[in-house]
């Protein structure tokens, strides 16, 4: 019986050591601004620290930065204990929120032209406001929005059927070339 106590206890001891040790490299993952490897980590624990305001705000944070938004749904409703917290969740839904109305909009031609929502500095956030007061050029099948600080980046907005489901694509072009593509659903 004290041999399966001594078991125990090191086991213990060394899971503790290991969960913490796994909050140290998502930590160190997050400082390093890899925010897609912050957020895949992150992500398979989740469930060990669905508790911990700051993991999941590092969590929510770094798949924002990796465009993996649809992971934004469970750390928001976890986030609010602290303001701080609950002006991440806010930031975090507004952003899921304009991904599905913009989504709505394009697939199922519904007007939002009238809804007027908080405004983030997120690439999402910026194509949905624009979209909504019509500051676009709509060609060839998709809307395309100029850069208000930078005349050579352009976004192209476009509803595309991906692996058997439609999809929102924004490609950020620079000088012409395509730089960077977003894919939501």
């Amino acid at each position: 019986m004290k041999h399966i106590k001594i078991i125990f206890l090191f086991l213990l001891t060394y899971n503790l050591a290991l969960f913490a040790s796994e909050l140290d490299d998502i930590k160190k993952l997050y400082e390093d601004k890899d925010y897609r490897s912050t957020c895949i980590k992150a992500g398979d624990v989740y469930n060990l620290y669905s508790d911990n305001e700051d993991f999941l705000s590092i969590y929510a944070h770094s798949c924002l930065e990796s465009d993996m938004i649809n992971r934004l749904v469970l750390p928001i409703i976890k986030l609010y204990q602290t303001p701080e917290s609950r002006e991440n969740a806010v930031y975090f839904a507004t952003i899921l929120y304009q991904k599905k109305l913009l989504y709505h909009a394009l697939v199922d031609d519904v007007d939002i032209s009238y809804i007027n929502l908080p405004k983030t500095k997120y690439i999402l956030s910026i194509i949905f406001h624009r979209f909504v007061n019509g500051d676009y050029n709509y060609k060839d099948g998709a809307y395309w929005f100029i850069d208000q600080e930078d005349n050579t980046i352009s976004y192209k907005l476009s509803l595309e059927e991906h692996q058997k489901a439609k999809k929102i694509f924004i490609r950020t072009y620079k000088d012409g070339q395509i730089i960077k593509v977003r894919t939501y659903w």
